[in-house]
């Protein structure tokens, strides 16, 4: 399968679409962006357009972005205080209530099924079976 050299992104692509890194964060980006790429591979493995090498350079920048946000949406859970990620919020003046439900409360990478839609995968596909010969069309 085409793709299987190293990380579908970079630090420097995380850093690009989201803040500048400090040491610590690149060196644990780097192990995060090397995960996601393995969560990608096997998520997209299953579809045989995948195994031709041209459909993973026509789709370099979207593998790159699902990567990055991955990564992010893992990372942003460990900053304290600062609502980002949050799928969910709730907060009331008086007596003084938030409440936010963090997209990875845990911290761990998070496959989507939209993602195989950014890729063009995983939707319905029609085809027909001709029952005289058995051909298979579309």
């Amino acid at each position: 399968m085409g793709g299987d050299a190293g990380p579908l992104a970079t630090h420097g692509d995380l850093e690009r679409r989201w803040h500048a890194l400090t040491d610590s964060e690149r060196a644990q980006a780097d192990e995060l962006l090397a995960d996601a790429s393995e969560i990608v591979r096997a998520h997209v493995a299953v579809y045989p357009e995948t195994h031709d090498p041209s459909w993973w350079a026509s789709h370099s920048r979207r593998l790159n972005l699902i990567c990055c946000q991955m990564v992010r949406t893992a990372m942003q859970q460990q900053v304290s205080g600062v609502p980002d990620g949050v799928t969910q919020s709730t907060e009331t003046t008086g007596p003084f209530t938030n409440s936010y439900s963090w997209a990875s409360p845990d911290g761990f990478l998070r496959w989507s099924d939209s993602y195989l839609r950014i890729l063009g995968l995983g939707g319905q596909r029609a085809f027909s079976i001709d029952m005289a010969s058995g051909e298979v069309a579309g």
